[in-house]
């Protein structure tokens, strides 16, 4: 295998498979279900969003985030594929290409199926409501499907961010189950325990950096740049921590 094919070979396995397509359906799903049994007196769009991310069902989303290709690891180790793969590669470019294509499948799982909701929902709701002060409030001036999908977007990026956690996760206990389970319990327990044991500022709360109706900046175009810039950096520390696992996967394996 060459060097170049790591990347379109890897895309090709998260993107072009059934998973993909499971993970789209099902966050779509869940927000439907949330939405119809824990939204109240739904009037617009930006309400009943801003109703399901108020429910801790809404975690679920987060599980789908990690169908499409976080358990690649375990596919490869299991059937010493990742052996075969790099006989003319190296490491470095395989992990990338990795953590690359589960953070790119799990984003745009998560962004694809809440999109079809919003269109789903726009087809019986109006998007926001100009009765209700509520909904204008939290998009402010600004307009409600540009407001729908930069959410979308900024939320995608956690679920992108937690299925490379569940990916390096992986390494250690190899079991699908675990790695599907995985993003729910890692944002569990950071927003529970992690944040409030240390009392991180808002610019480190994970909820905040990520979530659609909070803001760290003045600006939401800085919000949104700032989740950007953290996902960039979340890929590259567990990137770097894939790698080393990797490494010392192999040495063993060879010894």
């Amino acid at each position: 295998m060459k060097k170049t094919h790591y990347l379109r070979c890897d895309l090709l396995r998260g993107l072009h498979s059934l998973n993909f397509l499971i993970a789209i359906l099902g966050s779509f799903a869940t927000m439907v279900i949330i939405a119809k049994t824990q939204v109240r007196f739904p009037t617009d769009v930006i309400y009943i969003y801003d109703g399901i991310r108020m429910t801790r069902m809404a975690l679920l989303t987060l599980a789908f985030s990690a169908i499409p290709y976080a358990s690649c690891f375990c596919d490869d180790f299991n059937d010493r594929y990742i052996y075969v793969s790099l006989i003319r590669g190296n490491i470095k470019k395989y992990v990338w290409s990795k953590v690359l294509s589960v953070f790119f499948s799990a984003w745009l799982a998560m962004f694809i199926g809440m999109l079809i909701f919003f269109c789903v929902a726009g087809l019986r709701y109006p998007w926001v409501s100009q009765d209700n002060a509520f909904s204008q409030m939290l998009i402010g001036n600004y307009s409600p499907i540009c407001f729908l999908v930069e959410s979308a977007m900024r939320e995608s990026l956690l679920g992108g961010v937690l299925a490379i956690c569940a990916a390096y996760g992986s390494l250690f206990l190899k079991n699908r189950l675990f790695v599907y389970t995985f993003p729910i319990m890692m944002y569990y327990f950071v927003i529970n325990y992690v944040e409030k044991w240390l009392q991180l500022p808002d610019w480190c709360v994970l909820y905040r950096i990520y979530g659609a109706f909070y803001e760290v900046w003045d600006k939401e175009w800085q919000d949104f740049l700032y989740a950007v810039l953290m996902t960039i950096l979340f890929m590259v520390f567990f990137g770097c921590l894939i790698h080393r696992k990797i490494e010392r996967e192999i040495r063993g394996g060879n010894e």
